[in-house]
């Protein structure tokens, strides 16, 4: 007979722990790239190749901007400890945004320049995450997401770590500048 109650009770319990669990406090991420343009390339001159034991200077490598937006409940709080991308760990910048929508503006060099809605309106409270340049890795969990992700992101939120990850950044036209 005690069977008989104590199984309906367990099930019960089981059930309500289910719907009760915390949900992590990042609800969506906006995450943009776009390619940095090198500028016009100097010659190279005799007092460079004579610097560099007759070898030419090499090519400037293409950069790219980042910018990843969390969006989270306005009362919640919570600290980035984290950012990889590519596999690489990264410093941290990070700000709130207050004034919605972001926009992003592609100069294409035509008469018209192209406009992107980085993150829409919303309720939510949006933080503006960026890297800072490269760093050792300090995780070798978070490593293991960056593996199968081109971005992620660790924070704490009432004393938990979690990660938020996305698979493919969005790429934003490179800007035309003259």
């Amino acid at each position: 007979m005690k069977n008989n109650v104590l199984i309906p009770v367990i099930l019960f319990i089981i059930i309500i722990s289910g719907f009760t669990q915390v949900k992590p406090p990042v609800k969506k991420v906006y995450a943009y790239k776009q390619a940095s343009i090198p500028g016009i390339i100097p010659a190279s001159d005799e007092n460079d190749i004579k610097q560099n034991n007759g070898a030419k200077k090499t090519e400037r490598k293409q950069n790219n901007n980042y910018w990843f937006y969390l969006s989270i409940p306005k009362r919640e709080n919570i600290s980035i400890t984290g950012l990889w991308i590519s596999g690489k760990q990264h410093g941290i910048k990070s700000e709130i945004v207050i004034n919605l929508p972001v926009k992003k503006i592609v100069f294409t060099g035509l008469e018209k320049n192209d406009t992107t809605i980085m993150v829409p309106v919303t309720r939510d409270k949006i933080i503006l995450v960026y890297p800072s340049g490269e760093i050792p890795d300090d995780s070798k969990y978070a490593l293991n997401f960056a593996k199968t992700n081109e971005l992620v992101i660790r924070y704490t939120s009432n004393g938990k770590t979690h990660y938020t990850t996305i698979k493919k950044i969005k790429e934003l036209n490179p800007d035309v500048r003259q």
